[in-house]
């Protein structure tokens, strides 16, 4: 429990799983489509069909989700996988939390467990992830993680801007 300035006492429950039945696939999903995304749609211009890519993928476990939840509502979700050119690199696909769960460390949390048990799954060495060039909050949260920017570059090629490629090594591999 912990006591904010204004006297209110409050509990926070979090549950973290990559353990899910194909059921809440459609949960993942739709909060992935819900307003809470904390992604510009315009820096994505192919968002949707990328959406209904990774949910086909999830269900054919090529893609994994890491779920934060609280309670039985979804606070947080990582979608990663096994990079497809390199195949010891796993690859973040997207991290977001909720808006009203933000700054409380659950990007954090998301991002070891999906780091420990993707790095499992997948035999990996390194991780990689890109973010968009002008994403200030993403870069500064990925270099507090020991990610390495490595290149700048327009990944998707679809006019949405550059984005920068980041790599971790995995030391405990």
């Amino acid at each position: 429990m912990k006591k904010n300035p204004g006297g209110v006492t409050f509990t926070m429950n979090l549950h973290f799983t990559n353990e899910y039945p194909a059921s809440c696939l459609d949960e993942i999903v739709g909060y992935l489509l819900g307003p809470r995304l904390w992604i510009p749609r315009i820096q994505y211009p192919d968002f949707d069909e990328w959406l209904h890519k990774s949910f086909i993928e999830l269900k054919n476990e090529q893609k994994r989700a890491m779920v934060a939840l609280s309670g039985n509502d979804i606070a947080g979700v990582a979608l990663y996988q096994r990079h497809k050119k390199d195949p010891r690199a796993l690859e973040i696909k997207n991290l977001t939390v909720r808006p009203d769960m933000r700054g409380r460390y659950i990007a954090s949390f998301l991002l070891r467990n999906v780091e420990i048990e993707g790095a499992r799954d997948f035999n990996s060495s390194h991780i990689v992830c890109d973010a968009k060039a002008d994403n200030l909050p993403i870069q500064t949260f990925l270099v507090r993680h020991r990610y390495e920017a490595l290149k700048r570059e327009d990944l998707y090629q679809k006019g949405a801007g550059h984005d920068i490629i980041y790599k971790k090594k995995l030391a405990y591999i």
